[in-house]
């Protein structure tokens, strides 16, 4: 499971839509399911969050305006994640040559962080081999590279990464079970690409696949020499869907069933909002409750929206809260950095 912070409360609502309420309109059970309204207290100078959620109506606590202590909104894009991808290439040195040294085992190692276990003292290495013979060519090369690669990684319970062959235009992938006759192609090099991983909510949490790749070196001209060059680059991209699923289940789970599914089959179901598939913006609420006498110090609190992707929906939602509050204290999506 996906670990968040619960060092303090944090309520976390999915809305999917937005509803202006005043004394004439208010929000009801009736009303969709992840609907969302921001209130305001006037006698307290107090705003508030209504939402319809999957048991019915809920309402936030009274948000004190002069005790909220910051506002945030985050772009779905600024949560995204690119997988990594390796080029693997000769070193110019051996094709200005015109030959692959002879006699020579050319291995490639993969370390893979954090595979067995969280510590990053736990490496986990993986290899390709290629044995240079008389005459061998860059595209003979890569293609048993390639081949090499893709077998030694066939052997994993997960696969952690998938194998191309590059051209001048296009990747070709490799598997176990390609055939080297098939590969007839001019090739300048091999892809490794991370590979998207498994994800189960509430059980299994999506975790990158960390690894570098490392050329060895052989003998070249009497020294030792590094055989190839590794260049690294962003693959495609991992949208913050399931992240947020994790995030609403973990906090559900604060909210009123912090064993979650202890105990299963006897355990109360929680229906959840977040749709894995969709990416979503998040608008983060800080403040403080105060009380009287002893209670005068700030006891923190959060409340963090969940938007499906959509900065009209967000915006409004952020607007709706400025205007409650009385003053800006959430800035539009519109105007926020990439670094936010």
């Amino acid at each position: 499971m996906n670990i968040f912070t619960a060092n303090q409360v944090n309520q976390v609502y999915v809305a999917n839509a937005y509803k202006a309420i005043s004394k004439t309109n208010k929000l009801t059970k009736a009303d969709t399911v992840g609907t969302i309204a921001v209130g305001k207290n006037e006698v307290e100078n107090a705003i508030y969050f209504q939402h319809v959620g999957a048991g019915g109506l809920t309402r936030s606590d009274l948000i004190d305006v002069k005790n909220i202590l910051y506002g945030k909104v985050t772009p779905a894009a600024n949560m995204a994640r690119k997988l990594k991808v390796a080029t693997v290439t000769l070193k110019s040195d051996l094709l200005e040559d015109s030959k692959l040294t002879t006699a020579e085992d050319y291995v490639l190692r993969i370390k893979f962080d954090k595979v067995i276990s969280l510590s990053p003292e736990h490496q986990y290495w993986k290899y390709g081999v290629v044995k240079g013979i008389t005459g061998m060519t860059a595209t003979n090369f890569y293609k048993a590279l390639a081949l090499s690669v893709a077998k030694n990684m066939s052997r994993e319970a997960v696969q952690l990464v998938s194998v191309y062959l590059k051209t001048s235009n296009s990747e070709v992938e490799v598997t176990p079970s390609t055939a080297e006759s098939t590969l007839t192609g001019t090739y300048t090099g091999v892809v490794i690409k991370e590979v998207e991983q498994d994800w189960i909510l509430g059980i299994k949490q999506q975790r990158p696949v960390s690894f570098v790749v490392e050329p060895t070196s052989i003998e070249f001209n009497d020294t030792d020499f590094v055989w190839g060059d590794v260049a690294y680059s962003d693959g495609a991209t991992i949208g913050n869907g399931k992240n947020m699923a994790d995030y609403e289940y973990f906090y559900m789970g604060e909210r009123g069933d912090q064993y979650r599914m202890v105990g299963w089959p006897d355990y109360v179901p929680t229906k959840y909002l977040v749709d894995p598939t969709k990416t979503y913006d998040t608008i983060a609420l800080h403040f403080a409750y105060t009380g009287a006498n002893h209670s005068v110090q700030l006891s923190e609190k959060d409340v963090t929206i969940l938007v499906p992707t959509d900065a009209n929906i967000t915006n409004t939602i952020v607007s709706a809260i400025n205007t409650a509050a009385g003053t800006t204290v959430i800035a539009p999506l519109a105007t926020q950095g990439s670094g936010d």
